[in-house]
C-alpha cells in the first residue's frame, strides 16, 4: 500500500509540475503574441503618418482631370466644376446621378484673392448656365 501511494504521489508531482510548465509557457507566449500585435500596430501607425505627411495616401489619375471647386446645394447634392484639359465642366452630383450641366474655356484662377471683377463674371456665369439648365429640362 505504501508503495501504491509513494507512485501515485511521484505521478501526481510529475503531472502538476507538467500543468505549471505549460502554464507558465501559455503566459509567455501570450506575452510574446501582445507584445509582437502592439509592434504591427505601431508600425502601421507610423507608416500611415509618413504616408500622409509625404502626400504618398494620394493615388494619382492617368487623366488631366482636376476638380475645380464644389458647391452644396442641397442634401446630397452639389454643383462641382472640373478641369479637364484646356476646358472647365460644371456637374450637378448627386447620389443617384451625375449630369453635365454646361461647359466653358478655362479660367484663370487668381489663387487664394479673387478681384470683385472676376466673381461678378463667374456669379453671371453660373446663372446663365443654370437658366441653360433649366430650359432643357422638359
Amino acid at each position: 500500500m505504501k508503495k501504491l501511494i509513494a507512485i501515485s504521489l511521484s505521478t501526481w508531482s510529475v503531472f502538476s509540475y507538467g500543468a505549471q510548465a505549460t502554464e507558465t509557457s501559455s503566459a509567455g507566449g501570450l506575452a510574446q503574441i501582445t507584445i509582437s500585435l502592439l509592434v504591427v500596430v505601431a508600425l502601421l501607425i507610423g507608416l500611415s503618418v509618413l504616408f500622409k505627411k509625404f502626400g504618398l495616401n494620394r493615388i494619382s489619375s492617368p487623366l488631366p482631370l482636376k476638380v475645380i471647386g464644389a458647391v452644396s446645394i442641397g442634401n446630397n447634392q452639389r454643383l462641382v466644376v472640373i478641369e479637364v484639359g484646356e476646358e472647365w465642366i460644371l456637374l450637378g452630383v448627386t447620389p443617384q446621378q451625375i449630369t453635365t450641366i454646361t461647359s466653358m474655356p478655362r479660367q484663370e484662377t487668381g489663387g487664394g484673392s479673387q478681384s470683385g471683377e472676376n466673381r461678378v463674371n463667374f456669379s453671371t456665369w453660373m446663372q446663365s448656365a443654370l437658366e441653360k439648365y433649366h430650359a432643357k429640362k422638359p
